[in-house]
């Protein structure tokens, strides 16, 4: 109880927590491999400070040592900056067909990152 006092009277009143949270990551219905498609990802940025999302994309068929990834970071300044929520468009490209895992996760001007939000989905061939 007394943690909660202490916290209590640290934390300023109306004190927002600055991290960002995915709240729905949206994939068309067919994605087939070679083709350029896109996810929409709809967000809360109680800081509006979402700079960036990082995607991780996965392969999840085929042996072990056979099986890619891929990282990068997407920079989403001029849609996202400044905006407490809203709508990103992600292209999503897989070359690929079968079964893939994409992982995202919002990133802060502070180099914060939200709970990452996990889409397992089949690329057509």
């Amino acid at each position: 109880m007394l943690l909660c006092l202490i916290v209590g009277a640290v934390a300023p009143a109306g004190a927002v927590d600055p991290v960002p949270v995915i709240l729905q990551v949206s994939v068309p219905p067919r994605v087939r491999a070679g083709e350029a498609s896109a996810l929409r990802l709809a967000y809360r940025a109680p800081a509006a400070n979402v700079v960036a999302v990082r995607q991780v994309l996965e392969d999840l068929d085929g042996p072990l040592g056979a099986r890619a990834t891929r990282e990068r970071e997407v920079g989403v300044v001029a849609r996202a900056f400044g905006r407490e929520q809203g709508e990103l468009l992600l292209p999503l490209t897989f070359v690929t067909a079968g079964w893939k895992r994409v992982t995202l996760t919002l990133v802060t001007d502070e180099r914060e990152r939200s709970d990452p939000a996990v889409v397992e989905l089949e690329v057509l061939p």
